[in-house]
């Protein structure tokens, strides 16, 4: 109902196009958001980071509200046309775990290739990390130039999908946003491929009146004690890796595990969703 030439302001132009997409009852991928995807240098590495900070540090000597960083997923392509690899980590000890993280994920994604994220959080979490190692007296050269050179808001290897989708795709199935959580529904209900990859097979589905699932609503709920729980959102895995190892499951093997199981799935569909939003980008005449 907004009439034309109202919107002002920095976001107008998107505004407008966004609102003459709902209008027609379609969608738009820019030309030049395929081609800006294809000049990316292989291996790609699709990553995304789960952190918490809590008022009440989880270890001696942290700051109240300072990061912990407890997973991270990554799922890779090594060359064009290569199959999809999935790696994760994720910390299951009472520990500051933040440069086992960084050192785990320097090892996955090295110095080579492109490296893509959604949104500032992941590189902001880098530099934290670095920040960490000096007042901690973390001495490992090697790390921290890598966490330098990544957690750079310039570093040419980082690709934020986040403003790739703002900035040239839309679709009236995201509302206006450029959250993974309404991006990956659009792209994933336009696109008859992404259901066929066979990656993705796990999280195709229907509800019980026939329409197609957003792959976040696949995701299987575990018992955790007389009840059962999903995680589908960052706040949520923030609260079951407090209650895998400072909760009720602390001495609980079983409940342990299935909150372990409840991240690892969350996080892993997070990657594998950016996978799905890009091959959605990259595959358009």
């Amino acid at each position: 109902d907004v009439p034309s030439g109202f919107l002002v302001g920095q976001a107008a132009h998107r505004q407008e196009i966004q609102i003459d997409c709902c209008r027609a009852g379609t969608h738009l991928i820019d030309p030049a958001l395929p081609e800006l995807l294809d000049s990316c240098a292989y291996p790609l590495h699709f990553i995304d980071f789960e952190g918490s900070r809590v008022s009440l540090p989880y270890h001696e000597g942290m700051h109240p509200y300072e990061q912990a960083l407890f997973q991270w997923s990554c799922h890779s392509i090594p060359k064009p046309g290569g199959r999809l690899k999935h790696k994760e980590w994720l910390n299951t000890e009472d520990a500051f775990p933040n440069f086992d993280f960084a050192r785990s994920l320097k090892k996955q994604i090295g110095n080579k290739g492109t490296v893509f994220v959604w949104s500032h959080y992941e590189r902001t979490a880098l530099r934290g990390t670095r920040q960490q190692m000096e007042v901690y007296g973390e001495d490992d050269e090697s790390l921290a130039t890598w966490l330098d050179e990544l957690g750079d808001q310039n570093c040419p290897r980082v690709v934020d999908l986040c403003k790739l989708a703002k900035d040239y795709y839309f679709h009236p199935m995201m509302m206006g946003s450029v959250s993974i959580k309404y991006v990956l529904p659009a792209a994933w209900e336009s696109d008859d491929a992404l259901r066929e990859d066979p990656d993705f097979k796990e999280y195709v589905g229907t509800g019980p009146d026939g329409h197609l699932l957003n792959p976040y609503d696949t995701l299987p709920p575990l018992p955790i004690g007389e009840k059962e729980e999903v995680v589908k959102e960052g706040t949520g895995a923030m609260r079951v890796y407090q209650e895998m190892l400072y909760g009720r499951a602390q001495h609980d093997p079983d409940i342990r595990e299935q909150y372990r199981q409840l991240l690892l799935q969350y996080c892993k569909l997070d990657t594998a969703a950016m996978v799905m939003i890009w091959k959605h980008w990259v595959n358009q005449d």
